[in-house]
């Protein structure tokens, strides 16, 4: 048990240091963008030249706050501060609170895991979707860009992305064919529902065993009240 507390300590850690960075690099890009689009306000050339080289910006900022999205979700469901209707556990004993969170926390496990498939298949179909920009013609037909050679690429005009098509291939060796960084960074939704899950089920489980163990019970909200009203 300790072992897989620790493991997911290690996870929470990771995950804070991904939103932390994803979120330093999305105001950094942001800002910068900003300040060219203000340059090119002006009618200063080169900034068109640099503001044309910042595409990427918006569909990054746009992935970026799916991650951190998720990324917070999952680091919230850890601390049990997801949003929750926490009135009756609140009202009820100790043993009951544990019952219902036991149950709650089961039910959301569930819930997560399907989530997590039918995103997963959403994201493989966009994933299998190649555009344009991402596509050359070899001697055999239709390449990927990064299947292609350095030759072929100059010869459509494109560039080479380097940092994804390296990802690319990890990923494909893994059995997860992605055609484009977007449909890569989508898959963040599916991986941190099954964190969740897996969260979750091991808060309902943990649930139930200390309910097995006797749990205690505690007076209630409303009793505590009256006992103050009283006294």
């Amino acid at each position: 048990m300790q072992a897989l507390k620790r493991f997911d300590a290690g996870i929470a850690r990771g995950e804070a240091v991904l939103a932390t960075l994803f979120l330093l690099s999305m105001i950094l890009a942001a800002s910068v963008q900003a300040i060219f689009r203000n340059l090119a306000g002006a009618e200063i050339d080169w900034a068109n030249t640099a503001l044309s080289s910042l595409e990427w910006v918006d569909p990054f900022l746009q992935k970026g706050t799916l991650w951190l999205a998720f990324l917070g979700a999952s680091l919230a469901t850890r601390e049990g501060r997801h949003i929750g209707i926490d009135l009756l556990p609140r009202l009820a004993p100790n043993k009951a609170k544990l019952l219902m969170r036991g149950l709650a926390a089961l039910f959301s496990s569930v819930v997560s895991f399907f989530l997590a498939r039918a995103f997963w298949a959403a994201v493989l179909v966009n994933a299998e979707e190649r555009p344009a920009t991402y596509e050359v013609f070899g001697d055999t037909g239709p390449l990927h860009v990064c299947d292609a050679t350095m030759a072929q690429v100059a010869d459509a005009s494109l560039e080479m992305p380097g940092i994804f098509c390296h990802v690319r291939t990890a990923l494909a060796g893994v059995g997860v064919p992605v055609e484009t960084p977007e449909a890569a960074l989508q898959l963040i939704v599916p991986v941190m529902f099954v964190v969740m899950s897996a969260r979750l089920l091991a808060n309902g489980v943990g649930a139930f065993l200390e309910l097995a163990k006797g749990g205690g019970s505690t007076p209630t909200v409303a009793h505590k009240a009256s006992e103050q009203g009283e006294g």
